[in-house]
């Protein structure tokens, strides 16, 4: 269930500036946990071996086979993907979806991408800001950068990427927040976590 209202604030061909102002965001908030989402589609077996090598022990789901409820027949750990690139490559693309401990992966991550949508979700609270009558709220708040993407659930594809602030319907908020970090509020909201 979508709970935020998510405003995009920046938009760049530059994976390295949308994760650079996404930690700029980061910055002003403080965390809910102390975990960050990694998100990709991995569309060719360099794609993947390049995630490999970041996130060794996550779990890969094919999503070039039928899903199999009981053999689990999609889910791929590193140590188990086709060796032959026949194999392999009739297994595309993969998805990863893990949480990892913030701070420890996502610039490795950004490096790794390929060409398909991928996302690094950050969530915590932003501050209170008195003077414009803006107060933390509990959840639902946080960072997006979406990468070869311009959609909340990456599902548009874009040569650009994107970041995006997680709020509860607060325009003003996030029009404070892209104040602080030089950014503008870019179109209309979108429906976000």
């Amino acid at each position: 269930m979508s709970i935020s209202t998510a405003y995009s604030l920046f938009r760049s061909s530059s994976s390295a500036d949308t994760y650079a102002l996404a930690q700029r965001l980061c910055e002003l908030m403080s965390w809910q946990g102390p975990t960050v989402r990694l998100g990709a589609e991995l569309r060719t077996v360099e794609d993947v071996l390049r995630m490999v090598d970041v996130l060794p022990n996550a779990l890969y789901l094919a999503e070039g086979v039928p899903f199999d409820p009981v053999r689990r027949t999609d889910e791929y750990r590193a140590d188990a993907l086709p060796t032959d690139r026949g194999e392999f490559e009739a297994l595309l693309p993969f998805i990863l979806d893990v949480d990892m401990p913030v701070g420890e992966l996502e610039e490795n991550f950004v490096r790794a991408l390929g060409a398909g949508p991928a996302t690094i979700d950050w969530e915590g609270h932003w501050p209170d800001v008195p003077e414009l009558g803006l107060l933390a709220a509990p959840k639902y708040e946080g960072v997006q950068a979406v990468f070869n993407s311009d959609d909340v659930g990456w599902e548009r594809p874009s040569q650009d990427h994107t970041v995006f602030v997680h709020l509860r319907r607060d325009l003003p908020r996030a029009e404070w927040l892209a104040g602080q970090v030089g950014a503008r509020v870019l179109g209309e909201p979108e429906t976000g976590w």
